[in-house]
């Protein structure tokens, strides 16, 4: 088992033990199982999927980093959004009404592609 803590700057999302953590980096997913080599990785926007005894927990994390030591995995996301808490029809409102530059109305889109992905039932 992994001890994970699960954070953003503001709150803990998730602590406790899990089998294994699947994650995104700039270069793509790539997963964590217990007794891991060390591992400190840049996170990029994407799901991220903490197995525990119990279940699949399901977040969307916009950036942040993760590292492994020993068997303890801690994340710290800048924006984390646990599955249970994504509001799509506000999101895609957000997304629809999206004003400016074609880079934050195509930021609003993706970030709407993110949730929906992780709000649903399978990737």
């Amino acid at each position: 088992m992994l001890h994970c803590q699960l954070r953003s700057p503001d709150r803990t999302f998730f602590e406790g033990e899990a089998t294994s953590v699947t994650a995104r980096s700039p270069r793509g997913e790539f997963a964590v199982l217990p007794h891991h080599a060390p591992l400190l990785a840049e996170l990029a926007a994407g799901p991220i999927r903490v197995q525990t005894a119990s279940g699949e927990r399901r977040f969307a994390c916009f950036g942040g980093t993760l590292a492994v030591e020993g068997d303890r995995i801690v994340i710290l996301g800048s924006e984390i959004v646990p599955r249970e808490e994504i509001d799509l029809a506000a999101a895609r409102r957000r997304a629809a009404d999206a004003v400016g530059s074609d880079v934050e109305r195509e930021a609003a889109r993706a970030r709407l592609r993110l949730l929906e992905k992780v709000a649903g039932s399978h990737d």
